[in-house]
Formats: structure tokens, sequence, C-alpha cells
């Protein structure tokens, strides 16, 4: 484990960054194929109610990896704390008793997801004419949610190790993969058969299923900086509360954030499948401007997540505060760039005039307010790697239920109709971002240390 990143010497600049940039990486790669994906179903012959089925599935399949999330993030957190402790052998029992834990809840979202689909896609006010396709697309996703879950989990028991450079080129590989097999699958190029919108939920499945499958086989055989024996798989108990007691919040927090998303899907679905569309591609822009933020908010865990584990909680703060520096400023050049051009991005995936005028709206809208948004997504990791998981979900229920979806209906009921809604999401993330940043301020957060060390 020597080779890995150690955040808790050196510069702090340093291994932020060292940590961040394989992790903005991936979550690029990751974005470049959600623009396949989008690319390529807007080039069906029913490219609006495709876009449609694809915007309201992933809410929906975002939601259920969210039920899993909160694993993905304890993994994290008690990896990191662990290392920063010198306690290795704990990582590895970390490890061991998160994927028994995965495997059997991968196994069960998947069974209900596939049950219930119909009722499930209900709930977002699916339009009729785009049911039929969303059904198809979210069964395929169902039926790879164990190789999904299984890339996320590994990955981050990785990183809470300061491993970021194999989940990035496992990441890399994994997007690469998608990307040349979308129109493959989609159009039915070579030998492949022409399967439309099941194709692009194929691609994903295979893509990530592949991968999944290399790094159990890496991680087992020993070549990487971890190394797994099956004769040690076993459910640690004490390790299973400790999960617990950080991941069932944080789970929470993704859940409730997902549930939100699904609420403002359900909104702006009333408005009809033009702004359905435009919501959907703007999305696309989110996931570009989240790239930066999960990729600070990420390395910010990691580092936490080590100077506490070794008593450093001075250097674990001021980690945090590079962190959200960093990412305030790089959103505020990113979006100037969206908010003076935002057809340049637009047309990418829709050559619909009436859609890409509407999505105008949704960049400018939103576009200003993502520097604010990039920060507190930044806090979240902070205080998760800390395992103050609890007041991450206290913090980001308010911020959804009490300010963003009150404020994205009350606009929308004006004479800007979903416009309105975007507007109301924006001005939310503003004032959202300053309420969490009080009690980032405080530092309390810190002493939610599970592995505690005493500092020189």
């Amino acid at each position: 484990m020597n080779k890995n990143i150690d955040a808790t010497k050196g510069s702090i600049s340093e291994s932020i960054l060292k940590l961040a940039w394989p992790i903005i990486v991936v979550n690029l790669v990751q974005v470049i194929y959600n623009f396949a994906d989008t690319f390529w179903v807007s080039r069906l012959y029913n490219s609006t109610e495709a876009i449609a089925a694809v915007t309201i599935t992933f809410s929906l399949v975002f939601v259920l990896i969210s039920l899993a999330g909160g694993l993905a993030v304890a993994t994290g957190t008690l990896s990191s704390q662990f290392f920063g402790a010198g306690q290795y052998r704990k990582v590895e029992d970390v490890a061991y008793t998160s994927m028994i834990l995965m495997g059997g809840f991968s196994i069960i979202i998947s069974i209900v997801g596939i049950g219930f689909n119909r009722q499930l896609l209900s709930l977002l006010n699916t339009p009729d004419n785009v049911m039929p396709y969303a059904i198809q697309y979210f069964n395929i996703m169902m039926g790879g949610m164990l190789f999904m879950f299984s890339f996320f989990l590994l990955s981050g028991v990785l990183r809470g190790i300061g491993d970021t450079h194999t989940p990035m080129v496992i990441g890399v590989i994994s997007g690469v993969l998608n990307v040349i097999l979308d129109p493959l699958i989609m159009f039915g190029i070579g030998p492949f058969p022409a399967l439309g919108i099941r194709g692009a939920a194929y691609a994903t499945v295979i893509s990530k299923g592949v991968v999944s499958i290399y790094l159990l086989y890496v991680l087992f055989k020993g070549k990487l900086n971890l190394k797994l024996k099956v004769k040690n798989i076993k459910m640690d108990m004490g390790i299973v509360k400790q999960l617990v007691k950080i991941g069932l919040p944080a789970g929470i927090t993704q859940v409730v954030i997902s549930m939100g998303g699904i609420v403002i899907m359900g909104r702006v679905n009333m408005f009809g499948d033009i702004a359905a569309a435009a919501h959907g591609i703007g999305q696309r822009l989110d996931s570009l401007l989240f790239m930066p933020a999960m990729g600070f908010n990420q390395a910010a865990a990691i580092a936490v997540g080590q100077n506490l584990g070794a008593g450093e909680r001075e250097r674990a703060k001021q980690s945090g505060v590079y962190a959200i520096k960093v990412t305030f400023y790089t959103l505020i050049a990113i979006s100037a760039f969206l908010f003076v051009f935002p057809e340049l991005f637009l047309r990418i995936f829709s050559n619909e005039q009436e859609v890409i005028a509407l999505g105008v709206y949704y960049v400018r809208f939103l576009t200003v307010a993502f520097a604010f948004v990039g920060c507190r997504i930044v806090m979240n990791g902070i205080f998760q790697g800390a395992g103050a998981a609890f007041l991450s979900m206290v913090l980001s229920i308010v911020s959804l239920w009490g300010l963003r979806i009150p404020l994205a209906y009350l606009f929308s009921y004006t004479a800007l109709g979903v416009r309105g809604l975007w507007l109301g999401v924006g001005v939310s993330f503003v004032i959202s971002a300053f309420v969490m940043y009080i009690w980032f301020k405080k530092g309390t957060w810190m002493d939610k240390a599970i592995v505690k060390k005493e500092s020189d």
C-alpha cells in the first residue's frame, strides 16, 4: 500500500490535485459516454420520445442506485480512515464485508425494479407515448445492477486507500467500450441486431460488466495495491455496524436527493415532451458541470478521512478548504463559457428548434448557480469522509425539500412555466451552499470520525 497517495503528508494542494485528477478524468469519460447515449438516441426515428424515455428512466435508476450508494460512501470512508491510521488489514475486512452486503442488495433491487417497472415509471408521470420505450430501457438497466454496484464499490475501496489511478484506468476502458458499442447495437452495424433504445442500455450494462469482472480478477490476483483472498471472505459484524452508522444516513441522503429529482421531473413532464427533452439535454450539462465538483468531492473525502484517521484535524479542515476554493473557481470559468454560448452545447443533442429554444433557458437559469452547488457537493464529501453522514443528510434534506422543490414549484406556476422551475432550482442552489458553509466553518463534523488516533 506504500505506493498509494498518503494525504496526511506533504503539500495539501498537491495531495488533493493528485487524488482529484484521475477521478475527474473518469467523470469526464462518464460524461462523454452519457453524451454518446443521448447523441445516438437523438438520431433514432422517434428521437423526442426516446430522449424523454432515457431521461425519465435515468432519474428512476439513479434513485435505485442511490439505495446502495450509501454503502459505497461508507466503504470509502472506513477505508480511508483505517488507511490513515495504518490499520491495513481492516481495509481488507471492509472490502469483504461490503462486497457481501452489496451483492445481496443489488439482486433484491433488480428483482423489485423489474417486477414493478410500470408502477415505478408511472410515479414520474411518464407520458403514454414514452412509457413503452422507458420500460424497455429500464428493464435492461435493472438487470445489470450487480455490475454497476460492483464497479462503484470496488473503485471506492481503492480510492479510500489513495489509489485513484486504477479506478481511472478501469473507468476509461468502460467508457470507451460503451461509446463503441452504442451505435453498433442501437443501429445494427455489422453482426449486431438493431435494438434501438434497448441498445443504449445494453451498451452500458455490458461495458460495466466487463470492467467489474476484470477488477475483481486483478484484486484477487494481488496485482493492485490491495490484495484480496477468497479464503478470507467473511462478514465482520463490527464493520457492518460501522458501515450502517455511516452508510444509512448517506444512503438516505442520496435517495432523498434522487427522489427530489423525480418530483421535479414529474413536474417537468406536465409541460409536455418538448420540456422533458430539453430538461434531459440540460441534465447532460449538469453532468459536465458536476464533473470537477465530484472529483474534488471524492478527493476531499479521501484526504479528510485519512487525516482524521491519523489524528490530523487541522490538516483535514485545510484539505476541505482547498477543495472548496478550487471547485468554485473552476466552475465559474466553465459556467461563463456555457452562459455565453448555450446553443453550441444544445445542438449536439437535438436538431429540433423548439427543444433548443427552451433548453437555452435551462442553461442560463442554472449555469450561474453551479459554482455554488459545486461547493455544496464538495462539502458533502468532506462531511461524509469524516463520518458525519447524519449532518450531511440533514443539510441535504433541508436544502432539497425546504428550498429547491418549493422554489421550483412556486416559480413554475408563474407565467414562466417550466422556465420558472429551472430558475427556482438555481436560486435554491445559491442559498443552500451558504447554509452548508456555516456548518463547515464550525468544524464539529470532525468529531464524528470512527477511527480515531491522537495527533502527535
